[in-house]
């Protein structure tokens, strides 16, 4: 690819395509409410859940046990002294698990037109957070800013919808209403910030969805020990920069607020940019503890990875903020589990105490303070039972409803920002006009109409600006920086211990005993348990006495299931038994497969699954690479298996886990695999992977990459089909059906 292609500056198209703005207060976001199952059960095989529950269970209790040790090591933070430490210490390792930020180019910003409304105008803004970058925004600006000198600011993310920032019209007006500049932008991905749009269907996503194009666009990053999470996080502190530089803002008055998705990314920006003077953070604070059981991880600026096991939680999103004025703002209803919410400000708030004793609050009529009852109506502070002054920097909002249900409580939000931001104002009666509250045409924001939103041209930086740089454009240009144009390949040590530490895995081999009745068999299917997992398949053994040679099958379902892979593992299973081999088809975790909610088909099944495994720095190609090591100490083990002569095969996604498994397993004679990715530097520049979630290891490409393992196996692999990374990874070829032995 020509790294310069990029290169070129924006150039405008003619055209018109509108953008259907959403006028929300209380926004209606796209986050799933759950898993629901595909529409074809051929798309992902059985629809079993004992596999996905089983290893969802393993990996929430790694995240207890490590919750528990962060906890642990907060409740003995005593001093001030102990607090900054930590607070620098999060810091830090926030920053390197995202990954190291852009540096600060010129913004370039430009008014593409305004709209006046009641009491303020909006401005249409376009303006540059990485060079050929576009952030579309809209400045709310109050009609007194032009006469009362300097106001104060709020930065506005918007939550997971399509409509980006022009759902956030309704606040946003109530916000500028109430005397603050207002600059509400549209997240990567949404509004007129589509990274994938579908040229069939103007304003609509190939990636299906905003956590569609979020997941997608993570994918890339991560392979080069980044995250999505880092780009999210500059555009908003870009935006910081830009109201920063108004003439008729109050650069030491600027405060963010963001409601779900634009809760992740206000919670990002208000734990490391130390501009921001006040942070309201809606329905997303949470604890991963009530999290993950529940609807388990959303997206992926939300679930970093290695976050939890590098000792950190949603309390960390707050206490760094220590001692600014925060709002954590939650619904009791939310998905996003209140009782998280409510654990969270509780541990924040002896963090925030530290620093001001208000925070801690008082004892109502001498009784030590308790957790209060959940009301059904709006109230302040209800993780303790002493009073907390509303002049206290950490305040906890609450009200009734489902997620995004804001209504009831936003006087209470806005009072919030009023009383720190805008001193003196009469922060304890903000201007709430109902109508404002009210979705669609109700809300007096619809009758500006659709044009008052729209930045571009044609409703879309793709089709406005072609040539324009996006998330997948920028990080081959990190790329190109930090890694190695040409390296030599690494020794099998030097592999090996990379492949524990960037992928989990941490089976040793033989260290694995079995009992007799490690396999069962029950209707035909055989169920082997290895360290307590139950592994799926099935195992054929010659009728002839003595050790045989042996052969792992690693399939991706039941060689009995109705699909033309199944089919083909089938006739490969039957055809390597009848050549005497004792011969292990199985499906490595989960087991069966199972399902999990699509936050888009290019993504599939397995994505959510892998957001869990990377968060306690485990990874679905490590944990299924154990599984293969263990199996392979239960055929070593077996009376009837020669173990010098095991070997094993593989296809796709289960080819790749044998080939990582051979490298850290020389018990494996020989591993034959098909249609592999040819290597992960080829992924880093498809430009839209599809079905690259089971092979994506966080960081890979720092430390090594497809090819190392093809030259430490040497004669030990063969190997046919590689694919490329623009390959269509979750529809994988038939297998070869001649196999060595």
């Amino acid at each position: 690819m020509n790294k310069h292609m990029f290169a070129a500056f924006c150039v405008p198209v003619l055209g018109f395509s509108a953008i259907s703005p959403l006028f929300l207060t209380a926004q209606k976001q796209s986050s799933s409410l759950g898993p629901k199952p595909p529409a074809a059960a051929a798309t992902v095989g059985t629809q079993n859940q004992s596999g996905r529950e089983a290893l969802d269970t393993y990996l929430d209790d790694l995240a207890a046990n490590l919750e528990a040790q962060r906890s642990a090591g907060v409740a003995a933070i005593h001093t001030r002294a102990q607090v900054e430490a930590r607070q620098a210490e999060v810091k830090a390792k926030i920053l390197a698990l995202i990954g190291k930020l852009p540096e600060r180019t010129p913004l370039d910003a430009r008014i593409l037109g305004e709209t006046h409304a009641d009491g303020f105008t909006i401005r249409k803004v376009l303006f540059f957070s990485q060079p050929n970058f576009p952030v579309t925004a809209l400045l709310y600006v109050p009609d007194a800013a032009a006469r009362d000198g300097k106001r104060p600011g709020i930065l506005m993310s918007p939550g997971h919808s399509p409509a980006g920032k022009a759902g956030d019209a309704g606040m946003a007006a109530l916000f500028a209403m109430n005397g603050f500049v207002v600059l509400s932008y549209d997240p990567i991905g949404q509004g007129e910030r589509l990274q994938y749009p579908n040229p069939e269907k103007p304003g609509t996503s190939l990636a299906s969805r905003p956590t569609g194009e979020h997941g997608e666009a993570s994918l890339q990053p991560m392979l080069i020990g980044d995250t999505f999470a880092r780009y999210e996080l500059w555009d908003a502190m870009r935006g910081i920069d830009y109201l920063a530089g108004l003439p008729f803002v109050d650069a030491k008055r600027i405060g963010a607020f963001g409601c779900s998705g634009g809760g992740t990314i206000t919670a990002l920006v208000g734990a490391l940019d130390p501009r921001l003077a006040a942070v309201g953070t809606a329905c997303f604070i949470t604890s991963f503890d009530k999290l993950l059981p529940s609807i388990g991880p959303q997206d992926a600026e939300q679930s970093t990875p290695r976050f939890i096991s590098s000792g950190l939680g949603f309390p960390d999103w707050v206490e760094v903020a220590a001692p600014k004025p925060y709002a954590v703002i939650e619904t009791y209803q939310d998905m996003f589990p209140f009782a998280g919410g409510r654990a969270t400000v509780m541990e924040a708030r002896r963090f925030y105490s530290i620093f001001d004793a208000a925070s801690e609050g008082e004892p109502v009529n001498g009784q030590p303070p308790s957790v209060p009852p959940t009301p059904t109506e709006p109230a302040l502070n209800l993780d303790t039972t002493n009073h907390v002054p509303l002049s206290a920097p950490l305040q906890f909002i609450t009200g009734p409803g489902h997620h995004g249900a804001l209504r009831p409580i936003t006087g209470k939000i806005i009072s919030f920002f009023m009383r720190n931001l805008e001193p003196g104002s009469d922060a304890d009666h903000p201007i709430v006009p109902p109508a404002y509250l009210q979705y669609g045409p109700q809300n007096p924001m619809a009758k500006l109409g659709k044009a008052a939103f729209q930045v571009t041209p044609t409703g879309q930086v793709a089709t406005s600006y072609p040539g324009c740089a996006t998330v997948h454009s920028l990080n081959l240009v990190r790329a190109e920086k930090i890694l190695a144009a040409k390296r030599p390949f690494l020794t099998r040590a030097a592999l090996a211990a990379a492949i524990r530490k960037e992928t989990g895995a941490d089976a040793v081999p033989g260290a694995s005993k079995f009992a007799a009745d490690a396999l069962e068999t029950r209707s035909g299917t055989s169920v082997l348990t290895l360290d307590g997992f139950r592994l799926m398949g099935d195992l054929a053994v010659p009728k002839a006495p003595g050790r045989h040679s042996a052969v792992i099958l690693l399939v991706p379902d039941s060689i009995d299931g109705g699909s033309a892979i199944d089919r083909a593992n089938k006739a490969k299973f039957e055809k390597l038994s009848a050549k005497g081999n004792v011969v292990l088809a199985f499906t490595p975790r989960p087991s069966p497969p199972g399902w999990d909610d699509m936050k888009s088909p290019i993504l599939g099944p397995f994505y959510l699954l892998s957001l869990r495994a990377d968060l306690v720095g485990k990874t679905l190609v490590g944990l299924r690479v154990d599984d293969v090591i263990r199996a392979t100490d239960y055929l070593a083990q077996r009376p009837d298996v020669d173990p010098q002569r095991i070997s094993a095969t593989g296809s796709g996604h289960m080819g790749l886990v044998l080939m990582h498994a051979g490298v850290l397993d020389g018990r494996l004679r020989h591993i034959t695999v098909d249609h592999v990715l040819f290597s992960y530097r080829a992924l880093l520049e498809a430009p839209m992977p599809v079905g690259a979630p089971e092979d994506v290891i966080p960081g890979v490409l720092r430390h090594y990459d497809i090819p190392d393992l093809v030259h430490v196996l040497g004669h030990r692999l063969t190997e046919t089909d590689a694919l490329p990374g623009t390959a269509d990874l979750s529809q994988m070829s038939t297998p070869l059906a001649t196999l060595e032995k």
